[in-house]
């Protein structure tokens, strides 16, 4: 009999606590006025039974103009402290990201964006064993933030609703969520659909099938990442 191992990759949107492991922050950001080089990640080990292996890793993360994902080999200039660990029941693991000189010293134009990724590393087991491995890939942003800038689209044909969302910024934004409501304020769908767009990227937001008479009747909530004092944003479908 063989091992089988499941790997789960958690592209990671929200707080996480998950088979008895908490990580925090969830979103690492590094900026000028900060003055620093490096942040700090919490692994935190509550409800496991036996002791984990983790490999430490990063890529440098772009997008291309339709929001798909593309991934490229860092330098030496980022540092992760310890690239592996081993973290036991009921203990907490810090690890260090950071640079090799100070963020204003790069004279940075706009937001720099990696993956930050802890990798679990497989044990030796009984044969027949199935063991749960997880690659959990955090954001770094490094840079200034923009103000949000956006532009939306309507797509709608045959009763099919969709959403082109497009980021001017020259930082990123994370669409959470998007809710439809009619001229009432009742919601007629809802997409869950989180996605990051970075500088210059688009995306199509299907949000499916659905009659609508008439789009200046509608608008979509669109919530983020960005939101200030907590207020989506709104868009006029037939605007």
């Amino acid at each position: 009999m063989k091992n089988f191992a499941l790997v789960l990759l958690l592209l990671i949107f929200s707080n996480l606590s998950f088979a008895g492991l908490q990580i925090s922050p969830i979103q690492l950001y590094l900026d000028e006025k900060m003055n620093q080089r490096s942040v700090t990640v919490v692994m935190e080990s509550k409800d496991i039974k036996t002791e984990k292996i983790f490999e430490m890793s990063a890529v440098k993360w772009t997008q291309d103009e339709n929001g798909i994902d593309q991934y490229e080999n860092v330098g030496d200039d980022l540092i992760i402290n310890p690239k592996n660990f081993v973290i036991l029941p009921g203990k907490k693991q810090i690890v260090r990201i950071g640079f090799t000189q100070p963020i204003r010293a790069m004279n940075l134009t706009d937001e720099q964006t990696y993956r930050i990724t802890f990798k679990e590393v497989a044990p030796v087991v009984k044969a027949s064993t199935m063991n749960f491995l997880f690659n959990i890939s955090l954001p770094l942003f490094l840079g200034k933030q923009d103000n949000v800038n956006i532009k939306i689209t309507t797509q709608y044909s045959n009763n099919h609703l969709s959403l082109n969302i497009k980021n001017n910024a020259l930082s990123h934004i994370q669409i959470l969520k998007i809710t439809v409501v009619d001229n009432h304020g009742k919601k007629v769908l809802e997409n869950n659909d989180m996605k990051y767009l970075l500088k210059g990227s688009n995306w199509v937001f299907n949000l499916g099938q659905i009659n609508l008479s008439d789009l200046k009747r509608y608008k979509a909530i669109i919530e983020t990442d960005k939101m200030k004092n907590g207020i989506p944003l709104e868009y006029q479908l037939g605007g």
